[in-house]
């Protein structure tokens, strides 16, 4: 698998944006994962997300 470089541009403020493709990219990168594995990896994120609000809700709603 080829490795994705990092731009060596060294300007200090960056977008959040900037921010999240740098992250992601240091992600896939680090644990040599493809684009499929990562898009499978946001996707459980996310339904691990919902599971834990909808846990949340439902104590406050229920008690």
């Amino acid at each position: 698998m080829i490795r994705k470089n990092f731009r060596l541009d060294h300007k200090r403020s960056y977008s959040l944006l900037e921010l999240d493709k740098r992250a992601a990219m240091s992600i896939q990168n680090h644990f040599g994962l493809s684009n499929y594995q990562m898009l499978v990896l946001s996707w459980l994120k996310g339904l691990w997300t919902g599971i834990l609000i909808s846990l949340v809700v439902h104590y406050f709603v229920s008690h």
